[in-house]
């Protein structure tokens, strides 16, 4: 029974079941000297192949690099969001996700005019009457990372907070871990099955990045798998810099995530309702916009994306009080997921832009988001001693924000502010 054991423990974390005992590649023990999701991590990345698998002479590829985290979720162990594994171990964004997003995109921009009808169908297939079905005369190939920097952070961690900074003060489990890529560049491949001229590939590749510019794979609402290239389609757009403390992965290095702006804006969103409405109501606004799983998987209306320009990591504080920092500098993006009429276009963007400002005024992003840095309002605090990181900071960056979003200039304007926003 002792060789049984033995032999049982040699097995890769990734084969084993996840179970206590196993492997739990989801769950985060605190101070452990080693998280499953590390050794999981480590075990994939060492038999990987070092070079990066290839379509093929007859499929069309194009690079793009994303501007923050991408996920996808296998589905193979229960619980754990990992990504799709594919050719020579390395992570795969499938041609079957690939092929939903694109038909997507390409029937949107049919409903608009960019598109002739029945451009849809003859890409991607349709239904016929007799319930037989055309295949259409494009092969989607899916997606990989073009170099191993993917290789590297992939240990992501979730922390749920809207239970305690928004609802009840109540702290709703804890932190869960996922496995995502940090900025990784993928190579998609397109083929046809039949020959098709250079100005039809570049209206192919019109749908397919109008289809990324709204994301791909998981959490896209809350600014994962989101490009780097601009968006024409944008609901509203700002510059801002800040800093303050950065959030803290496993392996205690930090990270700087632009989901804080998605994070803060959708609570302030949930208290401003709730004041309006009932709590019933409030929820499922919040969801319907921002998007969430009350009740089922929900897309929201609105998806945020931040680009950073200038991002700066570096520690403060002095042993158990030293923390992560981040400094920071970029664009934040909030895009709509599908179409609207004019009407709810031009609600929903002055609705983003309240959001944002009054985000801006009462607080900031991230962690201590209520409380101003003290590095810079009370620098003598940090003279007493042993003390740890107290809040942030922002500000609106260059002359077109601070024109446009600055609302409030002084303290007696506050209330005029918030009745506007409401």
């Amino acid at each position: 029974m002792a060789h049984s054991s033995t032999i049982a423990n040699q097995v890769p974390l990734m084969f084993r079941a996840q179970v206590e005992g196993r492997c739990q590649v989801q769950r985060l023990i605190p101070k452990a000297p080693e998280q499953d999701a590390e050794r999981w991590a480590d075990e994939w990345v060492d038999k990987a192949y070092p070079e990066a698998p290839d379509f093929g002479k007859d499929v069309q590829t194009r690079t793009y690099a994303l501007s923050w985290r991408f996920i996808t979720n296998s589905g193979q162990d229960d619980g754990v969001i990992r990504p799709v594994i594919g050719a020579r171990g390395w992570p795969f964004y499938p041609g079957s996700s690939m092929k939903g997003v694109f038909r997507q995109a390409a029937r949107q921009l049919e409903r608009t005019g960019e598109l002739p009808e029945g451009t849809c169908d003859r890409y991607c297939g349709e239904k016929l009457e007799n319930d037989d079905f055309r295949p259409g005369i494009l092969r989607f190939h899916g997606g990989y990372p073009t170099d191993t920097r993917w290789t590297q952070n992939l240990v992501d961690i979730v922390h749920p907070q809207q239970q305690w900074q928004v609802k009840s003060g109540e702290k709703e489990g804890g932190a869960f871990i996922q496995i995502s890529l940090y900025k990784p560049k993928l190579a998609v491949g397109i083929s046809s099955t039949t020959p098709l001229d250079d100005l039809e590939w570049e209206q192919i590749w019109h749908i397919w990045e109008t289809a990324l510019s709204l994301g791909l794979g998981c959490r896209v609402s809350a600014g994962y798998g989101q490009p780097q290239q601009r968006s024409s389609d944008i609901l509203y757009r700002t510059r801002l810099k800040g800093q303050g403390q950065a959030a803290k992965l496993v392996d205690g290095t930090g990270e700087f995530r632009p989901n804080v702006f998605r994070a803060a804006i959708r609570g302030h969103a949930l208290r401003i309702f709730g004041g309006l409405t009932s709590a019933d109501q409030a929820e499922g606004l919040v969801q319907e916009l921002f998007g969430g799983i009350r009740g089922g998987a929900t897309v929201g209306l609105l998806s945020m994306a931040f680009l950073d320009t200038q991002l700066e990591l570096d520690d403060f504080g002095q042993g158990s009080y030293s923390q992560p920092t981040y400094t920071v500098e970029g664009e934040l993006l909030w895009r709509l997921t599908r179409d609207l009429p004019q009407p709810q276009r031009q609600a929903l963007t002055k609705l983003i832009e309240a959001l944002t400002r009054f985000a801006m005024v009462f607080g900031g992003f991230g962690k201590s988001w209520r409380r101003a840095d003290h590095r810079l309002v009370y620098p003598d605090y940090y003279d007493q001693g042993y003390k740890p990181l107290i809040g942030c900071h922002w500000e609106w960056l260059g002359k077109r924000s601070q024109v446009r979003d600055v609302r409030v200039r002084k303290l007696e304007k506050v209330g005029d502010f918030i009745a506007e926003v409401r």
